[in-house]
């Protein structure tokens, strides 16, 4: 049995995953979701293991802590070491199940790690550390375009901070 497989690349004219593969027909939009929900854990656990080692820290920086400061310290240890555990499940599940079986349907044959090791490479070259994240980001700035009141401003006082929202009714 033959299988071919195709190179990703990433097409900031496209628009991001959507242009990763040259796609006419959409049979690749599954595909492209599954390394999308991919990199939306790997964003997860890298955010998780930044509260970890905020809690760390904190821990290791202030000996003279409150029990109720240990408490929310161990609270959010433990709520970032799950977030991380079930993210790294769904990669797990994702990779070596619903990737190898659409990589199948597809014929791409069924090197789950040869197709991800591509799709970094991609991203490398576009210089983009998460695709999820940077369509994410390119969707809320779409967001803020079409909705300027929505953008907040933060106003910092010597004693406090606000925050607020355009007005829909001015117009600028």
């Amino acid at each position: 049995m033959w299988a071919y497989f195709i190179m990703p690349t990433y097409n900031s004219t496209t628009g991001g995953p959507m242009g990763m593969f040259n796609d006419k027909d959409g049979k690749f939009k599954r595909l492209e979701k599954i390394i999308l929900d991919i990199e939306k854990e790997k964003h997860t656990i890298s955010w998780a293991h930044t509260g970890i080692q905020s809690c760390l820290w904190n821990l290791e920086k202030s000996p003279n802590l409150t029990k109720f400061d240990l408490e929310l310290i161990a609270k959010d240890l433990r709520e970032n070491l799950n977030k991380k555990e079930e993210a790294q499940a769904k990669i797990m599940e994702l990779q070596y199940s619903t990737l190898k079986v659409e990589m199948g349907i597809l014929n791409l044959g069924s090197q789950t790690h040869a197709l991800l090791r591509q799709v970094e490479e991609m991203k490398e070259k576009a210089g983009i550390n998460n695709l999820w994240k940077h369509e994410e980001d390119k969707r809320l700035n779409e967001h803020f375009k079409k909705h300027p009141e929505d953008v907040g401003k933060l106003h910092i006082t010597e004693d406090s901070f606000t925050f607020e929202f355009g007005d829909k009714n001015k117009k600028n």
